[in-house]
């Protein structure tokens, strides 16, 4: 059944009771906001879009500059005191006193113990009262032989019985000495081991001595280092209770032969210690230059990218654009490499967001702080897979 024209009319307005009112006035601001929507997304603007590009992509540089480059090989060894003993009598008998205080600095002849001595000072006499009386009988028998009244024999035989008397009182003396026990050496003492009234020999430990203002480090190397074994050499050492410290040193042994069962060559260096900072059984990491190149050009290892092709990395034109450039590389330190061939001096590449940058692509440079890391903004866009203006 077909409709008629009274059905084609619009519906008249409604009221606040079945729903909006239709506004005419409306409509014509709707339109014109459109017409000034599609004017600005003409032809010529969409072109102004799409001349801005995406945004730089932001990553850290580094400018390259020529240095010293050390060719540095590290081994381990230990330290020890230049001389170590463990001090023991020279006689046997009883303590009969302490001289030193443990853990401190000792003269070398400073008397670090004392034996009970009274026969030793005994024997001291008599052969002193010997001696006398010796000298008395030689002094007669020389003037009787000038007046012809005693013979040259018997002058003679009192000489010598004067000489058996002289040495008799040079061992008492000595033995008498044998009661006092000194330090061979200047040194610091150790952890005593007898106390007085113990009773000794010479084969009975006292005390541990060492010189230790200067030390001495021994390390190997393997035959690949006998190249260079050479005394005088310099080297580095690092300890544990002193981290980012270096103690210079100097090689002053260089054994002749390898050890059969290592292979190994064994070197020790001197290292000072007047401040008494290192102690004899410490481990140390020893450092020896093999060589030194002047003018290297050094960058960070994160910098390099290989593919296929090689290594290379990525440097900043004048224009801020980045260009891949191969290189070859030389040795590895710190964290960073050398680089032989495909840089010059004063060159600029691109050390962190390297996954951010293609041939010809703007860069913009973040700025780095102490640390070596990216700040703020920066260091959380590198980290992205994603630059910005490189969304979807």
């Amino acid at each position: 059944m077909g409709a008629s024209p009274a059905n084609l009319r619009p519906p008249a307005p409604r009221g606040p009771a079945s729903g909006p009112v239709f506004r005419p006035a409306v409509w014509v601001v709707a339109l014109g906001a459109l017409a000034s929507l599609s004017t600005g997304c003409g032809p010529d603007g969409a072109e102004a879009l799409l001349d801005r590009g995406p945004a730089p992509a932001v990553v850290e540089t580094l400018r390259i500059e020529p240095e010293l480059l050390r060719d540095v090989i590290t081994l381990s060894g230990q330290l020890d005191a230049e001389y170590s003993v463990i001090v023991k009598p020279e006689t046997s008998g009883i303590i009969e006193s302490v001289a030193f205080f443990e853990g401190l600095a000792v003269q070398k002849g400073a008397v670090l113990f004392r034996l009970r001595g009274e026969e030793q000072t005994a024997r001291l006499r008599e052969a002193l009262a010997n001696q006398a009386l010796a000298v008395d009988v030689y002094n007669r028998a020389r003037e009787l032989v000038g007046r012809d009244i005693t013979s040259l024999a018997q002058r003679d035989r009192a000489a010598a019985e004067l000489e058996v008397s002289n040495a008799r009182v040079d061992l008492a003396r000595l033995e008498l000495d044998r009661t006092e026990i000194r330090a061979p050496f200047d040194g610091a003492v150790g952890l005593r081991l007898v106390d007085p009234g113990d009773r000794v020999t010479d084969e009975s430990p006292l005390v541990r001595i060492d010189a230790l203002e200067r030390l001495q480090v021994s390390f190997a190397v393997s035959e690949q280092g006998v190249a260079f074994a050479k005394t005088g050499g310099a080297v580095e050492i690092r300890v544990l209770p002193y981290p980012g410290e270096r103690f210079p040193g100097k090689v002053f042994f260089v054994s002749p032969t390898l050890d059969a069962a290592s292979r190994r060559l064994l070197f020790k260096a001197w290292v000072p210690n007047a401040d008494l900072r290192l102690r004899p059984g410490l481990f140390a990491n020893v450092d020896i230059e093999i060589a030194r190149r002047e003018n290297s050009l050094l960058v960070p290892e994160i910098a390099v990218v290989f593919d296929r092709q090689g290594a290379y990395v990525w440097r900043v034109r004048a224009d801020d654009t980045v260009e891949r450039i191969p290189i070859q590389l030389g040795l590895r330190q710190g964290g960073r490499v050398e680089v032989t061939m495909g840089l010059h001096p004063g060159d600029t590449v691109v050390t962190a967001g390297t996954h951010k940058v293609s041939e010809g692509k703007k860069i913009q440079a973040a700025s780095v702080s102490r640390s070596g890391l990216l700040s703020g903004q920066a260091r959380r866009e590198s980290s992205s897979e994603v630059g910005p203006g490189e969304g979807t």
